[in-house]
């Protein structure tokens, strides 16, 4: 249903070509998020009605459209995403005007690894340049609540910690921090993976009320 009325709104089809073998999935274009997963972070943000959200890697505001109808629909929220790139704002805000959403998205143009935030958040989204994203991890992770979940875009279940003959060992994300490593081992972050082609790791911050197994 969220997808038909983006498709309505901005009179355009998805993109087929960019899908697994099985044709499964779809994409608005060939940069941004998949039309799955942008239901998938829509239906996430309407179950957990977080207060703040941060997305980095705006790019053409797919994401972050889906994700700010979301906090529209919840009546409580705000997304913040962080874009280097003016031409790619300038774009999404284009999309988010003729959405509506324009005033649910606070935009910073700036290096995501050089904001800091402001505040905490419950859900965080990171959509930059895959190199990026681990180190983005562990600046952000500090700005997760207790309970709170950071996802990945791009990742597989592997978390890119593999030997590739022709780019190099973890390619193109690079080798995992000892921080991530670290948060993992102690159960302090607990990954899980979506087998969508082009992969989606998400991790769930461990809350100090969970139940632990006696």
């Amino acid at each position: 249903m969220i997808t038909k009325y983006f498709e309505s709104e901005l009179r355009q089809k998805t993109v087929p070509e960019v899908s697994d073998h099985l044709k499964l999935y779809s994409m608005w274009d060939d940069g941004g998020t998949e039309v799955e997963v942008g239901e998938f972070l829509y239906g996430m943000i309407r179950v957990l009605k977080p207060k703040n959200v941060l997305e980095t890697g705006l790019y053409h505001g797919i994401s972050a459209s889906y994700m700010a109808q979301a906090i529209k629909d919840n009546g409580v929220g705000k997304l913040t995403s962080v874009e280097i790139s003016v031409e790619n704002i300038e774009i999404s805000k284009r999309r988010l005007y003729s959405l509506d959403l324009r005033s649910r998205v606070q935009i910073n143009n700036k290096h995501s690894l050089k904001y800091t935030p402001e505040n905490s958040f419950q859900f965080i989204f990171l959509d930059t340049e895959p190199d990026m994203r681990f180190g983005e991890f562990v600046k952000f992770y500090p700005f997760l609540d207790y309970g709170g979940y950071l996802f990945i875009h791009d990742l597989h279940r592997h978390l890119s910690q593999q030997d590739n003959k022709e780019l190099g060992f973890a390619w193109p994300f690079g080798k995992l921090p000892d921080d991530i490593n670290g948060l993992i081992k102690d159960d302090k972050v607990r990954p899980f993976h979506f087998g969508t082609p082009r992969g989606m790791s998400g991790f769930y911050k461990v809350h100090p009320e969970d139940y632990k197994a006696i």
